[in-house]
């Protein structure tokens, strides 16, 4: 089952739990604590503990907000961002975060939904492209210390 709500501790304790290779402490916090965030968990039926999130941020400035030094044509004023997606440790691989990412989709079905991955995490990419997911830009960033990664922002592919 997935919840919308604050979720702000559901959310430290998943992040704190899981593999922090992707996600810095600060981007986390902005997770839990920026009011234009909108939060879901996933609950697991047989704990009934909130064992996955996705945070999304609701405005059109994501590249200003993740601070990117990179330029994107075209956002459209209602566009949204999915900020992260976690699994708690142990729960990884039981399509939760498929789930999470399916479910934005559906609720931002007016919206051009945006995400961003470093390009060495294979596991969030097959999620994205399993949901349609396309990348539509990619660039150097400095994220987790002084070696350059490679991003990539995806946008969700719509057809007609």
């Amino acid at each position: 089952m997935i919840k919308k709500g604050e979720f702000s501790e559901e959310i430290k304790r998943i992040y704190d739990s899981s593999n922090k290779q992707y996600i810095t402490s600060q981007s986390n916090e902005i997770a839990r604590n920026d009011k234009d965030m909108a939060k879901y968990v996933y609950i697991d039926d047989k704990t009934k503990q909130a064992v996955g999130y996705i945070s999304v941020y609701e405005k059109s400035d994501f590249i200003q907000k993740e601070e990117f030094d990179v330029r994107l044509r075209g956002i459209k004023k209602n566009s949204v961002y999915i900020w992260e997606v976690g699994t708690m440790k142990g729960f990884e691989g039981r399509g939760i975060a498929s789930e999470l990412v399916k479910k934005v989709t559906e609720i931002y079905a007016k919206n051009d939904i945006y995400s961003c991955i470093e390009c060495e995490n294979v596991a969030s990419l097959k999620i994205h492209r399993k949901c349609g997911f396309e990348v539509v830009k990619d660039f150097e960033g400095h994220f987790f210390g002084d070696d350059p990664e490679i991003y990539l922002i995806l946008k969700l592919a719509r057809w007609s």
